[in-house]
Protein backbone atom coordinates (compact mmCIF):
# COMPACT_ATOMS: atom_id res chain seq x y z
CA UNK A 1 0.00 0.00 0.00
CA UNK A 2 1.76 3.31 -0.87
CA UNK A 3 1.92 5.36 2.57
CA UNK A 4 -0.86 7.84 2.63
CA UNK A 5 -0.35 9.02 6.89
CA UNK A 6 2.50 9.97 8.43
CA UNK A 7 3.71 7.37 11.07
CA UNK A 8 4.71 9.50 14.21
CA UNK A 9 5.42 8.35 17.51
CA UNK A 10 2.13 9.39 19.14
CA UNK A 11 0.02 7.14 16.30
CA UNK A 12 2.61 4.04 17.30
CA UNK A 13 2.31 4.16 20.72
CA UNK A 14 -1.91 4.50 20.30
CA UNK A 15 -1.88 1.66 17.58
CA UNK A 16 0.16 -0.81 20.16
CA UNK A 17 -1.76 0.46 23.02
CA UNK A 18 -4.78 -0.75 21.44
CA UNK A 19 -3.79 -3.66 19.62
CA UNK A 20 -3.93 -3.23 16.27
CA UNK A 21 -0.52 -2.84 13.30
CA UNK A 22 -0.17 0.08 11.18
CA UNK A 23 2.28 -2.37 8.96
CA UNK A 24 -1.01 -3.50 6.41
CA UNK A 25 -3.08 -0.80 7.01
CA UNK A 26 -5.63 -1.25 4.19
CA UNK A 27 -7.01 2.08 2.86
CA UNK A 28 -11.33 2.44 3.11
CA UNK A 29 -13.51 3.67 0.49
CA UNK A 30 -14.53 7.21 1.13
CA UNK A 31 -17.11 9.39 0.80
CA UNK A 32 -17.42 13.04 -0.37
CA UNK A 33 -15.00 14.75 2.14
CA UNK A 34 -11.48 14.74 1.81
CA UNK A 35 -11.00 13.09 4.89
CA UNK A 36 -8.91 9.31 4.61
CA UNK A 37 -10.17 5.92 6.61
CA UNK A 38 -7.75 3.35 7.07
CA UNK A 39 -8.46 -0.17 8.40
CA UNK A 40 -5.88 -1.54 10.94
CA UNK A 41 -5.08 -5.21 11.62
CA UNK A 42 -6.08 -6.46 14.60
CA UNK A 43 -7.96 -8.47 16.93
CA UNK A 44 -10.37 -6.45 16.71
CA UNK A 45 -9.65 -3.80 13.50
CA UNK A 46 -9.99 -0.59 14.37
CA UNK A 47 -10.05 2.95 12.24
CA UNK A 48 -7.69 5.23 11.54
CA UNK A 49 -9.11 8.67 10.67
CA UNK A 50 -6.85 10.83 9.01
CA UNK A 51 -7.28 14.47 8.51
CA UNK A 52 -4.42 16.44 9.41
CA UNK A 53 -6.00 19.93 7.83
CA UNK A 54 -9.55 19.85 8.86
CA UNK A 55 -11.28 22.50 8.26
CA UNK A 56 -11.87 24.89 11.25
CA UNK A 57 -10.31 27.73 13.54
CA UNK A 58 -11.19 27.39 17.19
CA UNK A 59 -13.12 24.17 16.79
CA UNK A 60 -11.96 22.22 13.98
CA UNK A 61 -13.68 19.72 11.98
CA UNK A 62 -12.00 16.77 13.50
CA UNK A 63 -12.90 18.15 17.49
CA UNK A 64 -16.39 18.73 16.08
CA UNK A 65 -16.59 14.74 15.14
CA UNK A 66 -15.14 14.01 18.72
CA UNK A 67 -16.72 16.08 20.85
CA UNK A 68 -19.93 15.44 18.99
CA UNK A 69 -19.54 11.60 18.75
CA UNK A 70 -18.66 11.13 22.11
CA UNK A 71 -21.65 13.15 23.20
CA UNK A 72 -23.76 11.26 21.08
CA UNK A 73 -22.39 8.20 22.54
CA UNK A 74 -23.26 8.79 25.72
CA UNK A 75 -26.89 9.72 25.39
CA UNK A 76 -26.94 5.97 23.59
CA UNK A 77 -26.73 6.91 19.75
CA UNK A 78 -25.23 4.26 18.08
CA UNK A 79 -22.59 5.75 16.69
CA UNK A 80 -18.56 4.56 16.97
CA UNK A 81 -16.32 4.50 19.75
CA UNK A 82 -13.46 6.77 19.63
CA UNK A 83 -10.74 5.18 21.40
CA UNK A 84 -7.88 8.17 20.84
CA UNK A 85 -8.60 11.51 19.63
CA UNK A 86 -4.48 13.13 18.35
CA UNK A 87 -5.55 16.86 17.69
CA UNK A 88 -2.54 17.92 17.32
CA UNK A 89 -1.79 15.66 14.01
CA UNK A 90 -5.39 15.55 12.63
CA UNK A 91 -6.27 11.31 13.13
CA UNK A 92 -8.63 9.02 15.78
CA UNK A 93 -8.94 6.08 15.96
CA UNK A 94 -12.13 4.12 15.74
CA UNK A 95 -14.30 1.23 16.59
CA UNK A 96 -14.65 -0.59 12.99
CA UNK A 97 -17.83 -0.76 11.92
CA UNK A 98 -17.12 -2.99 8.61
CA UNK A 99 -17.91 -2.23 5.56
CA UNK A 100 -21.95 -3.06 4.82
CA UNK A 101 -23.88 0.17 4.96
CA UNK A 102 -27.77 0.27 4.61
CA UNK A 103 -27.41 1.22 0.48
CA UNK A 104 -25.65 -1.56 0.31
CA UNK A 105 -27.80 -3.68 2.22
CA UNK A 106 -31.54 -2.70 0.55
CA UNK A 107 -29.44 -3.25 -2.74
CA UNK A 108 -29.14 -7.15 -2.12
CA UNK A 109 -30.87 -9.95 -3.14
CA UNK A 110 -33.17 -9.76 0.49
CA UNK A 111 -33.80 -6.05 0.70
CA UNK A 112 -37.70 -6.43 -0.45
CA UNK A 113 -37.97 -7.96 2.53
CA UNK A 114 -35.65 -5.99 4.78
CA UNK A 115 -36.73 -2.92 3.85
CA UNK A 116 -39.40 -2.08 6.30
CA UNK A 117 -37.53 -3.53 8.80
CA UNK A 118 -34.55 -1.28 8.15
CA UNK A 119 -36.03 2.03 7.46
CA UNK A 120 -37.81 1.80 10.97
CA UNK A 121 -34.36 1.06 13.37
CA UNK A 122 -33.29 3.98 11.00
CA UNK A 123 -35.79 6.42 11.79
CA UNK A 124 -36.01 5.01 15.59
CA UNK A 125 -32.27 5.95 15.55
CA UNK A 126 -33.05 9.45 14.21
CA UNK A 127 -35.82 10.34 17.18
CA UNK A 128 -33.21 9.38 19.63
CA UNK A 129 -30.66 11.60 18.28
CA UNK A 130 -32.80 14.68 17.79
CA UNK A 131 -34.45 14.47 21.23
CA UNK A 132 -32.26 12.92 23.26
CA UNK A 133 -28.75 14.18 21.85
CA UNK A 134 -30.38 17.59 22.36
CA UNK A 135 -29.93 17.34 25.89
CA UNK A 136 -26.73 18.72 26.78
CA UNK A 137 -25.59 19.12 23.06
CA UNK A 138 -23.55 22.50 23.01
CA UNK A 139 -23.31 24.95 19.56
CA UNK A 140 -19.57 25.31 20.45
CA UNK A 141 -19.00 21.91 19.29
CA UNK A 142 -19.65 23.14 16.06
CA UNK A 143 -16.87 23.61 13.32
CA UNK A 144 -18.95 25.03 10.51
CA UNK A 145 -22.45 26.68 11.65
CA UNK A 146 -24.70 26.28 14.68
CA UNK A 147 -28.21 25.78 13.34
CA UNK A 148 -30.21 25.18 9.89
CA UNK A 149 -32.28 28.59 9.89
CA UNK A 150 -33.76 30.23 6.82
CA UNK A 151 -29.93 32.23 6.20
CA UNK A 152 -28.30 28.48 6.14
CA UNK A 153 -30.79 26.98 3.54
CA UNK A 154 -30.93 29.87 1.05
CA UNK A 155 -26.92 29.76 1.10
CA UNK A 156 -26.11 26.07 1.16
CA UNK A 157 -29.12 24.87 -0.61
CA UNK A 158 -30.88 27.27 -2.88
CA UNK A 159 -27.50 28.92 -3.89
CA UNK A 160 -25.39 25.83 -3.75
CA UNK A 161 -27.85 24.33 -6.16
CA UNK A 162 -27.71 27.38 -8.40
CA UNK A 163 -23.63 28.06 -8.44
CA UNK A 164 -22.97 23.83 -8.08
CA UNK A 165 -25.71 22.51 -10.10
CA UNK A 166 -26.79 24.92 -12.74
CA UNK A 167 -24.36 26.99 -13.32
CA UNK A 168 -21.32 24.10 -12.83
CA UNK A 169 -22.83 20.93 -13.90
CA UNK A 170 -24.86 22.12 -16.49
CA UNK A 171 -23.27 24.99 -17.68
CA UNK A 172 -26.16 27.18 -17.45
CA UNK A 173 -26.39 31.02 -17.68
CA UNK A 174 -28.73 32.07 -14.80
CA UNK A 175 -28.07 34.18 -12.26
CA UNK A 176 -29.55 33.26 -8.19
CA UNK A 177 -31.55 36.44 -8.51
CA UNK A 178 -33.83 35.18 -11.02
CA UNK A 179 -35.07 32.18 -8.56
CA UNK A 180 -34.68 34.82 -5.81
CA UNK A 181 -38.63 35.42 -4.92
CA UNK A 182 -39.15 31.42 -5.19
CA UNK A 183 -36.27 30.58 -2.85
CA UNK A 184 -37.25 33.61 0.20
CA UNK A 185 -40.65 31.97 -0.57
CA UNK A 186 -39.07 28.67 0.54
CA UNK A 187 -36.73 29.34 3.24
CA UNK A 188 -39.00 30.89 4.91
CA UNK A 189 -41.81 28.15 5.18
CA UNK A 190 -38.91 25.44 5.65
CA UNK A 191 -37.63 27.23 8.52
CA UNK A 192 -40.82 28.58 9.72
CA UNK A 193 -40.87 26.60 12.74
CA UNK A 194 -38.91 28.17 16.36
CA UNK A 195 -38.30 25.21 17.50
CA UNK A 196 -34.89 23.91 17.44
CA UNK A 197 -33.34 19.77 17.40
CA UNK A 198 -30.32 18.01 16.79
CA UNK A 199 -29.70 17.53 13.70
CA UNK A 200 -27.70 14.97 11.89
CA UNK A 201 -27.64 17.33 8.34
CA UNK A 202 -26.39 14.35 5.93
CA UNK A 203 -29.19 11.20 7.38
CA UNK A 204 -28.83 9.26 4.54
CA UNK A 205 -28.68 5.28 3.85
CA UNK A 206 -24.09 5.83 3.25
CA UNK A 207 -23.84 6.95 6.82
CA UNK A 208 -26.04 4.34 8.20
CA UNK A 209 -23.70 1.19 9.11
CA UNK A 210 -24.82 -2.73 9.78
CA UNK A 211 -22.64 -4.50 12.32
CA UNK A 212 -24.16 -7.35 14.52
CA UNK A 213 -27.83 -6.59 13.02
CA UNK A 214 -28.10 -3.16 13.53
CA UNK A 215 -27.63 0.14 12.31
CA UNK A 216 -24.68 2.28 13.36
CA UNK A 217 -24.44 5.81 12.43
CA UNK A 218 -21.63 7.54 10.80
CA UNK A 219 -20.29 10.84 9.45
CA UNK A 220 -21.89 12.96 12.77
CA UNK A 221 -19.61 15.82 12.84
CA UNK A 222 -21.71 18.07 10.43
CA UNK A 223 -24.47 18.12 13.48
CA UNK A 224 -26.16 21.51 14.67
CA UNK A 225 -29.55 22.66 16.01
CA UNK A 226 -32.46 22.56 13.10
CA UNK A 227 -36.04 22.09 12.20
CA UNK A 228 -37.07 18.00 13.50
CA UNK A 229 -38.41 17.58 9.78
CA UNK A 230 -34.75 17.48 7.94
CA UNK A 231 -33.12 14.82 8.77
CA UNK A 232 -36.19 12.27 8.04
CA UNK A 233 -36.29 14.40 4.69
CA UNK A 234 -33.03 13.76 4.13
CA UNK A 235 -33.07 9.86 4.69
CA UNK A 236 -36.14 9.45 2.36
CA UNK A 237 -35.77 11.42 -0.64
CA UNK A 238 -32.10 9.58 -0.29
CA UNK A 239 -30.82 9.13 -4.42
CA UNK A 240 -28.34 6.30 -3.54
CA UNK A 241 -31.64 4.18 -2.83
CA UNK A 242 -34.46 6.08 -4.43
CA UNK A 243 -37.95 5.08 -2.53
CA UNK A 244 -40.73 5.60 -3.82
CA UNK A 245 -43.18 8.15 -3.14
CA UNK A 246 -45.79 5.20 -1.26
CA UNK A 247 -42.90 4.18 0.95
CA UNK A 248 -41.45 7.91 1.87
CA UNK A 249 -44.90 8.43 2.82
CA UNK A 250 -45.57 5.28 5.25
CA UNK A 251 -42.10 5.85 6.70
CA UNK A 252 -42.80 8.97 7.38
CA UNK A 253 -46.15 8.04 9.21
CA UNK A 254 -43.69 5.81 11.40
CA UNK A 255 -41.67 8.44 12.21
CA UNK A 256 -43.90 10.75 13.37
CA UNK A 257 -45.09 8.07 15.30
CA UNK A 258 -42.32 7.72 17.06
CA UNK A 259 -41.45 11.35 17.31
CA UNK A 260 -44.91 11.67 19.29
CA UNK A 261 -43.82 9.17 22.11
CA UNK A 262 -41.13 11.86 22.81
CA UNK A 263 -42.39 15.12 22.10
CA UNK A 264 -45.77 17.07 21.28
CA UNK A 265 -45.99 18.54 18.14
CA UNK A 266 -48.94 19.84 15.54
CA UNK A 267 -48.63 16.92 13.20
CA UNK A 268 -50.49 19.03 9.86
CA UNK A 269 -48.02 21.88 11.14
CA UNK A 270 -45.10 19.17 10.56
CA UNK A 271 -46.13 17.62 7.82
CA UNK A 272 -46.27 20.96 5.90
CA UNK A 273 -43.10 22.11 6.96
CA UNK A 274 -41.53 18.98 5.85
CA UNK A 275 -42.74 19.10 2.31
CA UNK A 276 -40.67 22.50 2.39
CA UNK A 277 -37.25 20.56 4.03
CA UNK A 278 -37.28 18.13 1.67
CA UNK A 279 -37.58 20.10 -1.47
CA UNK A 280 -34.78 22.26 -0.21
CA UNK A 281 -32.86 19.39 0.84
CA UNK A 282 -33.28 18.26 -2.65
CA UNK A 283 -31.59 21.44 -3.83
CA UNK A 284 -28.77 20.76 -1.68
CA UNK A 285 -28.60 17.14 -2.98
CA UNK A 286 -28.19 18.27 -6.56
CA UNK A 287 -25.43 21.19 -5.86
CA UNK A 288 -23.57 18.37 -3.87
CA UNK A 289 -23.51 15.66 -6.84
CA UNK A 290 -23.05 18.68 -9.21
CA UNK A 291 -19.87 19.97 -7.70
CA UNK A 292 -18.62 15.97 -6.57
CA UNK A 293 -19.06 15.26 -10.33
CA UNK A 294 -17.13 18.62 -11.74
CA UNK A 295 -15.37 19.87 -8.82
CA UNK A 296 -14.02 17.06 -7.11
CA UNK A 297 -13.35 14.77 -10.25
CA UNK A 298 -15.79 12.26 -8.58
CA UNK A 299 -17.81 10.89 -11.70
CA UNK A 300 -18.98 8.20 -9.92
CA UNK A 301 -21.66 10.96 -7.86
CA UNK A 302 -23.12 11.58 -11.32
CA UNK A 303 -25.51 8.60 -11.79
CA UNK A 304 -27.95 9.88 -9.12
CA UNK A 305 -28.25 13.42 -10.63
CA UNK A 306 -30.90 11.81 -12.57
CA UNK A 307 -33.21 10.41 -10.15
CA UNK A 308 -32.76 13.60 -7.67
CA UNK A 309 -33.45 15.35 -10.89
CA UNK A 310 -36.93 13.52 -11.02
CA UNK A 311 -37.53 14.10 -7.23
CA UNK A 312 -37.74 17.63 -7.58
CA UNK A 313 -39.90 17.79 -10.27
CA UNK A 314 -42.53 15.84 -8.50
CA UNK A 315 -41.89 17.67 -5.84
CA UNK A 316 -42.54 21.08 -7.10
CA UNK A 317 -45.73 19.54 -8.91
CA UNK A 318 -47.38 19.09 -5.78
CA UNK A 319 -48.35 22.44 -5.73
CA UNK A 320 -48.27 23.62 -9.30
CA UNK A 321 -47.12 27.48 -9.70
CA UNK A 322 -45.88 27.99 -6.03
CA UNK A 323 -42.42 28.57 -7.20
CA UNK A 324 -43.00 29.14 -10.77
CA UNK A 325 -39.41 30.16 -11.86
CA UNK A 326 -37.72 27.58 -10.16
CA UNK A 327 -40.86 25.26 -11.84
CA UNK A 328 -39.44 26.17 -15.05
CA UNK A 329 -35.98 25.55 -13.95
CA UNK A 330 -36.76 21.61 -13.13
CA UNK A 331 -39.03 21.65 -16.42
CA UNK A 332 -35.99 22.02 -18.32
CA UNK A 333 -34.18 19.42 -16.67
Amino acid sequence: MAQEFLITFHLEAAAREHGVSLAGAQPLAGDGSDRLFFRLPGSPTKVLLWHPYAPGREVNENDSYYKIGSHLRAKGVPVPEIYHYCREEGWMLLEDLGDMSLEASLKSQQAGTQMRFWYRQALEILVDMQVRGLEGFSPAWCFDTPRVDAPFLKERECLYFVLAFLQGYLGLKMAAIELEPDFDRLVGLAASSPERYLLHRDFQSRNLMIKNGRLRLIDFQGARLGPLGYDAAALLIDPYVGLEPPWQEELLDYYLQELQKQVTLDEAAFREQYRYLALSRNLQILGAFGFLTKVKKKPQFARYIPGAAASLKRRLQEKPGEFPELEKVAAGL
